[in-house]
């Protein structure tokens, strides 16, 4: 048997190596901060790949307890629905159900903050996207997640609750078949809208849900503040694709 064999046993250098390599990379994730993670997750050219990293930074970063536990399984919660929204195919229900998890521990822990109902009403909506009928199933719990999360803080992520549970009324089939009401979809954005007037998605769902409405004038005045909004609950990644989004509307309107 080779020397090194003897000394380290039957797999040889290589499986040493494995090990120092798991090592650097566990003292790495370790070494690296909650603001790091962000900028990975909130890059402009962010990937799978990098929201990965973000993803177990925060995990290698998460306390047992304490004031930063909150806000590292925030993050996670976030990253689980940031990554299902950049995974294709089957595995999209991995992160969003990781997301789940991490959201429905904040929500056990932390009853009375938006930020586990927010994101457990997000993560749900992501499994039932992967899934449309476990999410009609799931439609009840959504809302109400989100209902609770807009009665604590409405203004949280940008608005988000508003502007989540508007964009529900607006792609839901109406009634007896779902809970789809345009006039609740106007009126729920319209007020995501003026507590967020920053964020561009608020504007481009309020001018889809008026066009939709029938109200064409008032839908293309929405969808040009788009362009002049200057902030995206996705960093810049989503307000470049609202602006995309937004053009093209426009530009179908125009012909």
């Amino acid at each position: 048997m080779p020397v090194l064999e003897k000394r380290y046993g039957v797999w040889g250098p290589s499986w040493l190596a494995g090990m120092v390599l798991l090592l650097l990379t566990g003292l790495a994730m370790a070494a690296a901060t909650l603001e790091e993670a962000d900028r990975l997750l909130l890059d402009p050219q962010v990937n799978k790949d990098k929201a990965l990293r973000a993803f177990s930074i925060y995990e290698s970063r998460l306390p047992a307890a304490g004031a930063e536990r909150r806000e590292v399984l925030t993050r996670l919660a976030r990253a689980g629905f940031f990554l299902g929204d950049l995974t294709e195919g089957a595995q999209r229900r991995l992160y969003y159900e990781q997301g789940r998890q991490y959201a429905e521990t904040l929500v056990q822990e932390f009853p009375d903050r938006v930020e586990g109902h927010y994101w457990l009403g997000l993560n749900l909506a992501g499994l039932a996207d992967v899934n449309r009928m476990q999410g009609m199933r799931l439609l009840p719990r959504i809302m109400a997640a989100l209902e609770r999360a807009a009665a604590i803080n409405p203004a949280y992520d940008q608005a988000g609750a508003y502007r989540v549970l508007g964009r529900i009324y607006y792609e839901a089939p109406g009634r007896p078949f779902s809970v789809g009401d345009i006039g609740k979809s106007v009126q729920l954005l319209q007020r995501a809208s003026q507590l967020a007037p920053a964020n561009s998605t608020n504007y481009l769902y309020l001018g889809e849900a008026l066009l939709k409405a029938g109200r064409s004038a008032q839908a293309k005045a929405e969808l040009a503040k788009v362009f002049t909004a200057t902030d995206n609950a996705d960093g810049p990644r989503g307000l470049e694709a609202d602006r995309r989004r937004a053009q093209e509307i426009l530009a179908q309107l125009g012909r």
